[in-house]
């Protein structure tokens, strides 16, 4: 989680970079390819504008240098367990029964039928 936090926070230097290089070739008038950028990644600049590098971290993402995201999976945070109240033993009781009764009845009325 701590490496997508650290990668996500320099999303405005990595637009910022973007920026110079395009206008760099621009005004140089020749490319050594450095400038490419990945189509969906040049519509959603189009379509967003500099506000795509600088959306707030989100948990288990990172964009690389060219824009695009990478998505992880986000390990949910342990904990201990606590003990079932005596009102949830209760419950837990009496859906034990009710269960019981339940596989009982089912196993009576296929003897019945049979």
């Amino acid at each position: 989680m701590s490496y997508a936090a650290s990668i996500t926070s320099d999303f405005s230097l990595i637009a910022q970079e973007l920026i110079a290089n395009q206008q760099q070739h621009k005004a140089s008038g020749f490319s050594d390819g450095s400038e490419l950028i990945p189509a969906e990644v040049r519509s959603q600049l189009q379509r967003e504008g500099g506000s795509v590098f600088s959306r707030p971290a989100i948990n288990g993402a990172t964009v690389d240098r060219e824009g695009l995201t990478n998505n992880y999976a986000v390990e949910p945070d342990m904990y201990f367990s606590s003990f079932p109240t005596s009102n949830q033993v209760r419950r837990y009781a009496y859906q034990g029964i009710a269960a019981a009764t339940l596989v009982v009845g089912l196993i009576l009325t296929s003897a019945i039928v049979s």
